[in-house]
């Protein structure tokens, strides 16, 4: 790019600034609003038990030089979380900050996508939806699935707009390019291919009068091959991996079955093993999963959306009805979306956080319905103003985000235990010090909430000081902080079933209590009620702190540090712990050549992303 580019792409930028058409300033006034209300999610929400996973994996991710994560085929999220763990640090703001800013782009993708059915008007008001929609925002987590719903809602805006006004092949690459990304990140993006197809069948066929030409079949091949060079380093590692270990990754051994055998030992262990899809279960219900409904797997899941944004739901519901008269072309994408990713999605995936694409298929049709509320409002009243209507939705939307709803993590204004633990954490504990979490905490929010200090479960603690009485050497005063779990349960959430542990733990809080000082206790909003600022109560203790000193052995640290391991890699990727179990070698120049061409491309990824920032203002920008 050469500075004219950027001349006239500043040039643009401010003239549309300034123009008497206020939609692009009232969209960065919605932009800057949905980045402050991620922001605060990010910082307040409280965890879940992905979340704890993948905020661990990420750390030092790059340093790895993995290509994939045993569970995901991706690792996209992993290398740009680990990005910013290098700018701010590993803390829960930097470990949700992919969900923030990718997040908040979407607002400007929903109206871009939501323009090209329906108008300039409606796309503003479908910004507006998702600025303030429930479940979108409190999935600002450590997952991966509001970054990768950025690139498929983008792919699907530069596929439908090139289909739309018949643009060159270089307008389908960049579509692909967006898809890849988003398979990189998540491998479930792969669904909406068939989707992007049949919709371009379809008006192929509303235009032309055929489904299939020529220029098709070489627009759809340019689409598919850009998709597949980003597929390469997912196929590579476990091509590479089962050729030296005889395995392959979760997701490719439950799809493909090769390496079965050798696999079962690393991971019989987790949810969906060698399980299949269940048909019967999303159409006629009695599924075999456990998700405590008889009914039907794909009307249940369509609660995911309902429960946090009803509004979004029944609007987009009654939207979609008037589509059945005008816009059949939007009627016709949501039906392909529905077919080829809700009901395959639905068949096999339990959690609710794998479904924020619904918002990009529910909020179009919404957004056009609440446009035609606007004009029959104004035929009757002159006066009215469109405003009007954003601002009610506006504070529907911010009275929606203090209510506990099913299916999505409290609380918004609230901080977490886990994010004050980590606040206490870093202004008072010190790389030297101590520091002992009591075994009822669930080991993924010790692992993350304590990483960067010496740590160690209460279940060891007699094993430590046992240790550190035979070790030769002089022992010297330590600085000891005990975490305790006030509740007795703080996220696993089967301690009740286990009363002989509950009692040894508590025999260690009574230890504590009587030998160290209460330094802190960490008191939040309880969970099971709404909570709202300057009207709502923060009473429930979550963690005590205690402080006191310990006569300890240096030498104990290294032992502490080998306990630092986590759903199967240990923590920073550091082989000093353990081996990573599926870490491979290459044996002849092809496959070390096939091994550098997939580092390179996920290098370039890395890149591509950050890029992405910048194109969807030029996007916007050329929308003018």
């Amino acid at each position: 790019m050469n500075n004219n580019f950027f001349e006239s792409f500043l040039d643009k930028f401010v003239n549309a600034f300034f123009s008497k058409d206020r939609t692009f300033f009232y969209l960065l006034v919605i932009l800057l609003f949905a980045f402050l209300l991620r922001i605060i999610a990010a910082i307040n929400l409280g965890v879940s038990a992905d979340d704890m996973h993948h905020s661990v994996h990420a750390i030092n991710f790059l340093g790895s030089n993995k290509l994939s994560l045993w569970d995901q085929s991706a690792s996209l999220w992993h290398c740009l979380t680990d990005v910013f763990y290098h700018i701010f640090g590993a803390t829960q703001f930097s470990s949700r900050f992919s969900a923030i800013l990718f997040g908040s782009l979407s607002i400007i993708l929903i109206f871009l996508l939501t323009k090209e059915f329906f108008g300039s008007k409606a796309g503003l008001i479908a910004a507006v939806l998702l600025a303030i929609s429930s479940f979108h925002i409190k999935n600002t987590l450590s997952e991966m699935d509001n970054t990768v719903v950025f690139f498929i809602s983008l792919s699907l805006f530069l596929f439908i707009n090139a289909v739309h006004f018949k643009k060159e092949y270089f307008n389908f690459l960049l579509s692909g390019i967006s898809l890849g990304l988003g398979v990189l990140t998540k491998v479930y993006a792969l669904l909406f291919i068939p989707v992007l197809i049949a919709y371009a069948l379809y008006f192929n066929y509303k235009e032309n009068k055929h489904f299939f030409d020529k220029k098709t079949f070489k627009i759809l091949f340019v689409f598919l091959a850009s998709i597949f060079i980003f597929c390469i380093p997912a196929l590579t590692h476990n091509y590479l991996l089962y050729k030296d270990r005889g395995f392959m990754d979760f997701i490719f051994t439950n799809t493909l079955g090769f390496g079965k055998e050798t696999a079962t030992q690393y991971y019989s262990w987790a949810a969906g093993w060698d399980m299949g899809s269940d048909w019967k279960g999303v159409f006629f219900g009695n599924s075999f999963y456990e998700i405590g409904s008889k009914a039907p797997l794909s009307l249940y899941y369509l609660g995911f959306l309902f429960y946090p944004d009803p509004l979004i739901f029944i609007l987009g519901v009654v939207g979609l009805i008037f589509c059945f008269t005008k816009k059949r072309s939007y009627l016709f994408f949501f039906i392909f979306t529905f077919l080829f990713v809700y009901l395959y999605m639905a068949s096999k995936v339990t959690l609710s956080k794998h479904y924020i694409f619904l918002l990009f298929i529910f909020i179009p049709p919404a957004a056009s319905f609440i446009s035609k509320i606007d004009d029959f409002i104004k035929s009757k009243m002159k006066s009215f103003k469109l405003r009007y209507l954003l601002i009610v939705l506006v504070i529907l939307g911010l009275f929606m985000l203090g209510v506990n709803t099913k299916y999505t993590i409290t609380h918004f204004y609230s901080k977490s235990g886990v994010a004050s633990l980590m606040d206490y954490k870093e202004e008072n504990i010190h790389e030297t010090d101590l520091v002992i979490a009591d075994s009822r905490i669930y080991r993924g929010r010790i692992h993350w909430t304590l990483n960067g200090r010496n740590y160690i479960e209460s279940a060891y603690l007699q094993q430590l000081l046992n240790l550190s009485e035979s070790l030769p050497g002089t022992k010297y005063p330590t600085d000891v902080y005990f975490i305790e779990c006030v509740s007795d349960d703080c996220g696993w959430g089967t301690i009740k079933n286990q009363p002989d542990f509950n009692k040894s733990m508590e025999n260690i809080v009574s230890f504590f209590e009587n030998n160290s000082k209460l330094k802190k206790e960490i008191i939040v909003a309880n969970p099971q009620k709404i909570y709202f600022p300057l009207i709502s109560k923060k009473d429930v203790i979550e963690y005590k702190i205690y402080k006191t000193t310990f006569m300890l052995n240096p030498s104990i640290f290294q032992a502490i540090k080998s306990t630092k391991t986590w759903f199967l890699y240990p923590i920073g990727y550091d082989e000093s712990i353990q081996p990573i179990f599926d870490k491979y070698k290459t044996y002849n120049p092809l496959d070390t050549l096939l091994d550098k061409l997939a580092h390179l491309i996920l290098y370039i990824s890395i890149i591509l992303v950050f890029l992405s920032v910048l194109y969807v203002f030029y996007l916007l920008i050329n929308e003018k």
